[in-house]
């Protein structure tokens, strides 16, 4: 009977090549996400130094439905599961696949979680706090705007999936929740309008 082998291989880099390797790994996870696409370089710099690196196991729990929330969870390698679990039922709602986020809501409105996610393989997530993403705003809140389009659309294609709604009806939903959205993250974010 043959022994099972296993292959380890070691990567050694030096400290400074293993953090630039990192940073990069951030910027470009970063730099896929629409909801960013307004940021500067600089701000994306900013925002990456202050990312948070989270590990996750298949069947780990990132968040549940109706936690408090102040963040957003940027999937950078595997895939998640969204669920529905109100009314004491677990309904798969979508399956994210890298590269994706979750959470945006938290981050940006401080509005409890909607849903339930839970790492669907092992997975890596960088975690943007409210704290991470102040200095930004409050430096440029004009990007408040860009953001809520984001934010408008999204929310639109998540209601299009519960409700199966036509695209024209998510358009004009997309549309007229931007303007709520400008005043929840100001609001949120303690900006002047």
């Amino acid at each position: 009977i043959p022994f099972p082998q296993r292959d380890v291989h070691v990567d050694r880099l030096s400290p400074e090549a293993s953090t630039r390797r990192e940073r990069e790994a951030r910027l470009a996870a970063l730099s896929r996400i629409e909801l960013f696409a307004s940021l500067t370089d600089a701000e994306r710099g900013a925002l990456a130094a202050s990312l948070e690196r989270h590990p996750f196991a298949d069947g780990d729990v990132l968040f549940r439905q109706g936690d408090a929330a102040d963040s957003l969870y940027i999937l950078a390698t595997g895939r998640l599961a969204v669920y529905d679990e109100s009314g004491g039922t677990r309904t798969r709602l979508a399956s994210l696949v890298a590269p994706d986020y979750v959470g945006e809501m938290g981050l940006l409105t401080g509005q409890a979680r909607g849903a339930t996610v839970i790492a669907d393989r092992d997975t890596v997530c960088y975690r943007i706090d409210k704290a991470g993403f102040d200095a930004i705003l409050t430096r440029r809140p004009e990007i408040v705007e860009a953001l809520s389009h984001v934010l408008a659309h999204r929310q639109a294609d998540n209601d299009a999936t519960l409700a199966a709604l036509s695209a024209e009806d998510r358009g004009k939903r997309a549309s007229s929740r931007a303007g709520e959205f400008v005043r929840r993250i100001r609001q949120f974010f303690k900006l002047r309008a």
